[in-house]
């Protein structure tokens, strides 16, 4: 039966995506399970598989090629099967056979109901002579009463038995033609089910099974869920008892599902990012602010509590925002809209481009509990294994380019968000005190980015003040929000 393999659809916002590679040649055999291309959006990579056997007839896309959802990648002939419009004639007779039999069943019942007020009407008018004859013999009148009342408990058996015979029939006319088309609904679903892309990948599947692993158990990181190989070997480096022999194990496979090596490209992601980019700059009037920040107590607490400085900038800018709310806003419907949680995202720069992973809802995390936080999606990011969810809802975007090498910087707003803070890096400058002394201190350049349909310029530089004064006095940050 001939088959088409078609783009699937792998999120709710998936357009297009690209074939990143064949597995498959035009005259090949596959085997259900098989991996037959790999494909990318702008989430992530995921394998296709198989789940039929048969024979590659035609690629109709090159590797490289970014095309629209529901495109046709390929075909394929079912081995020692029979194509669609074969299987459809098929069951043209069934379908005939089955109008015959239903057109048979109401004939039968409409000679039924005849032969039933024949009947009745027989009766009455035996009744009628009955009532002209001689009352006068009782004999006579006795015997046709037994013999009328013989007839009658022999019509009664007799409607009985045909009533359930009629029942029995119009039964059995009815499931015929449910048997023949649940067939026909479970080909059809077959025929949808055929190319599409796994829920688990094979190679995941095959190390489950030769591990003994129950595949619901194990959760999945890739796009909606989808579980890869990596997933199957984190959960089994979590039932063993030698971490390191886990971690070899580990190293030793091939990069499979969402990750993706850096001599790969990402023209999906990228076309994206200059999507959305373009959207903003165009439709969103920038104004920039720029403050500089004393950054030594930071630096002392850094060292002191092993925690990282964009822990303690990002805390800030928490903390900020709850402090000025106007900032954790959008332009919507011609008016300003305050948003009521703040969801913090983080511009992650990977092989393939950028992504921006959120922290939902951390008004009343800890700095600690926001540097964890922070460090979790960055791996996941640079892994290739963010979720849709992870990448959705930011409120406000913090970029830090300081462990780039880069002192200070302008960052464009992903819209709808209001505004967006550039972190550079942490330089050791040469300054005056109020006495004219000479010294140097560590000082952190941040620029804040703002829509100016819902900022004013004022209200950014007091957001920019409230931030600054968090990082001045780090002490305060310390203080637990959880």
């Amino acid at each position: 039966m001939s088959q088409e393999i078609k783009m699937p659809k792998l999120s709710d916002t998936m357009e297009e995506g690209t074939v990143l590679e064949w597995k498959i040649k035009e005259g090949q055999k596959v085997k259900k399970g098989d991996i037959i291309a790999e494909v990318e959006t702008d989430k992530a990579a995921m394998e296709m598989e198989a789940f039929d056997e048969g024979v590659v007839s035609a690629i109709k896309v090159k590797e490289g090629e970014t095309v629209a959802v529901g495109t046709v990648l390929a075909e394929f002939e079912s081995e020692g099967g029979e194509s669609a419009e074969a299987a459809e004639k098929e069951a043209e007779p069934e379908k005939l056979q089955d109008t015959e039999d239903e057109e048979a069943a109401e004939d039968k019942e409409d000679k039924e109901d005849k032969e039933d007020k024949e009947d009745k009407e027989d009766k009455e008018d035996k009744g009628d002579e009955k009532d002209e004859k001689d009352e006068k013999d009782e004999k006579d009148e006795k015997d046709e009463k037994d013999e009328k009342d013989e007839k009658d408990e022999k019509d009664e058996k007799g409607e009985e038995k045909e009533e359930k015979e009629e029942k029995e029939e119009k039964e059995e006319a009815a499931e015929k033609p449910k048997r023949t088309k649940e067939p026909e609904k479970e080909k059809a679903d077959l025929s949808k089910r055929v190319w599409e892309v796994a829920r688990v990948s094979a190679e995941a599947r095959r190390l489950a099974e030769s591990k003994d692993v129950e595949l619901r158990r194990v959760r999945g990181s890739g796009p909606g869920g989808r579980i890869v190989r990596a997933d199957v070997e984190e959960y089994l480096s979590g039932r063993k008892s030698s971490q390191d022999t886990a971690h070899h194990e580990k190293r030793k496979e091939p990069r499979t599902g969402g990750e993706r090596s850096a001599a790969k490209k990402s023209p999906s992601l990228r076309k994206t990012i200059a999507r959305k980019m373009t959207e903003s700059w165009t439709s969103t009037p920038h104004f920039y602010v720029t403050a500089v920040v004393d950054m030594s107590d930071v630096m002392r607490f850094h060292r002191q509590l092993e925690l990282s400085v964009n822990d303690f900038i990002l805390a800030a800018a928490v903390r900020a925002l709850s402090a000025h709310p106007e900032v954790n806003a959008r332009w919507q419907d011609e008016g300003v809209k305050t948003l009521d949680k703040i969801n913090l995202a983080l511009a992650v720069a990977v092989d393939k481009g950028l992504y921006s992973p959120v922290i939902r809802d951390c008004a009343g995390l800890s700095l600690r509990r926001i540097g964890e936080k922070a460090r979790e999606l960055a791996r996941k990011a640079k892994d290739g294994k963010v979720t849709q969810e992870d990448l959705s809802e930011g409120t406000f975007t913090v970029s830090n380019m300081g462990m780039l090498g880069v002192d200070s910087f302008t960052a464009i707003i992903t819209a709808p968000q209001a505004a967006a803070l550039a972190v550079g890096a942490v330089t050791e400058d040469v300054v005056a005190d109020e006495f004219g002394s000479i010294q140097v201190v560590p000082r952190l350049r941040l620029t804040l980015s703002a829509d100016h349909r819902v900022l004013d310029g004022a209200d950014a530089a007091a957001f920019l003040d409230t931030l600054k004064g968090y990082l001045e006095a780090p002490v305060k940050l310390l203080e637990s929000a959880e």
